[in-house]
């Protein structure tokens, strides 16, 4: 059985920042999404469900990466 590669520190913390920001991000788009909400903007709350799935994506890739386990072929387009 192989050992992982073990990743730079400064890829480490470029991954922990992407993942923090991802998360303040997702805080905004939740005041965001209530206001469209609230206003029954219908291409507003579509728009933001796309972003919403934008950042799940960029989440899970950068947890994947940062576990060392990230698969290109794998990843949903």
């Amino acid at each position: 059985m192989s050992t992982k590669t073990r990743l730079a520190n400064k890829t480490i913390w470029a991954l922990e920042d992407i993942t923090a920001l991802c998360s303040r991000a997702r805080k905004n788009w939740e005041k965001a999404m209530t206001r469209a909400e609230n206003k029954l903007d219908p291409v507003i709350v579509a728009s933001l469900a796309h972003l919403s799935n934008d950042l799940a994506q960029i989440e899970s890739i950068a947890r994947l990466a940062r576990q060392g386990d990230y698969d290109q072929n794998r990843r949903d387009t």
